[in-house]
């Protein structure tokens, strides 16, 4: 069944949250190196061509985890992406000047 209009397909769902996922989490990532201090201490402490490579490999690692996951069970694999979307968003907000928490 083909989707119409601002349909959605249901099986387009995992892409449509791995693609909102990855953006999350670059823009975590991007906002990161521009703060003064970053509120992640793991990321704060290594240099930022490191703390680069530690998104890519969360994000490659969380992306894995997903596609092996999904066909057993489709919905645990929506709620890793969801919670991973919240993460990288509320990431993204501590790392500008509307966050709520200052160091």
């Amino acid at each position: 069944m083909a989707s119409t209009g601002g349909e959605v397909d249901a099986r387009r769902y995992p892409t449509v949250l791995a693609a909102a996922f990855v953006v999350a989490q670059v823009a975590d990532a991007l906002t990161a190196l521009v703060v003064s201090r970053e509120l992640n201490p793991i990321i704060g402490a290594v240099p930022p061509v490191v703390s680069i490579l530690l998104k890519v490999a969360l994000i490659c690692f969380v992306l894995a985890v997903v596609r092996i996951v999904a066909p057993q069970r489709p919905t645990l694999a929506r709620v890793v992406l969801v919670v991973g979307i919240v993460a990288g968003v509320v990431g993204t907000i501590s790392n500008t000047d509307l966050t709520p928490f200052r160091p």
